[in-house]
């Protein structure tokens, strides 16, 4: 039996995950820390470099070399308290993977996703789906990307999801923000995105809003696809992270970056 979506709760009584603290989830991060998100957790088993420095926003350059998780964690708190909220942070050190997914997952109300390539946005997808944990993805390379806002709901009533927008987990070819990079503002408009749809979802908006940005132009636009009659979850077929192939031969990214 399918898990049920989780109630929406009031801002300050939300938990957040932020899968990420790169250019998608700093931005995001800032924005739900002021706007008064009473729990942030953010996992990353990364260190602050000084290439990070122009699009990694919650970072400086007397970072670098510590942790990202503990650096983002502590920041947003700080910049919670500065908007008057009393946000309550915690640092994951350590990427979301198949076998930390669920304890990573415990306790939240709705994940933010911002990792830079194709075989992690999926573990977080099906884990988030299969926990019944909506969740906010995106993804940007070069001078464009995406964003969209999925729901927790399986089964021939389906919401739209990930395996909704790409059928398969792309390949080796496709392009990435680890493999091409990505223009430092993109991120930023991206991630500021990500926290708006975030705050949609507490507030009780339907999940299933697809964006896409194109930053050259500077170019908005916003589509709600129907849920795909053939993913996965509309079948219910996928119920264990562990026996889902991932990365394969074409497509090597390591998981979690």
């Amino acid at each position: 039996m399918s898990p049920s979506p989780r109630r929406v709760t009031p801002l300050a009584d939300a938990t957040v995950l932020l899968v990420g603290a790169g250019g998608l989830g700093c931005p995001a991060g800032r924005v739900l820390a002021r706007s008064g998100v009473g729990r942030l957790v953010v996992s990353d088993d990364d260190q602050v470099e000084g290439t990070n420095l122009h699009r990694q926003v919650l970072f400086r350059e007397t970072d670098l070399g510590q942790p990202k998780a503990e650096v983002a964690a502590a920041r947003l708190r700080e910049l919670g308290a500065e908007a008057g909220h009393a946000v309550s942070t915690e640092a994951r050190l350590q990427r979301f993977l198949p076998e930390t997914a669920a304890a990573l997952l415990d306790g939240v109300d709705l994940v933010v996703e911002g990792s830079d390539n194709f075989p992690s946005k999926f573990v977080v997808a099906d884990a988030c789906m299969l926990a019944g944990v909506p969740v906010v993805q995106a993804g940007a390379v070069r001078w464009g990307g995406w964003a969209l806002a999925a729901g927790a709901r399986r089964g021939p009533s389906h919401d739209l999801c990930l395996r909704c927008v790409f059928e398969e987990v792309p390949t080796g070819d496709a392009l990435t923000c680890e493999l091409a990079g990505v223009v430092g503002p993109v991120v930023g408009v991206l991630g500021a995105l990500q926290a708006k749809l975030a705050l949609g979802l507490l507030n009780g908006e339907a999940p299933g809003t697809l964006m896409h940005y194109e930053g050259r132009r500077d170019r908005l636009r916003e589509t709600h696809p129907v849920p795909r009659a053939e993913c996965p979850h509309a079948r219910e077929a996928i119920d264990d992270l562990a026996a889902v192939r991932y990365v394969g031969e074409t497509n090597e990214a390591p998981l979690g970056r």
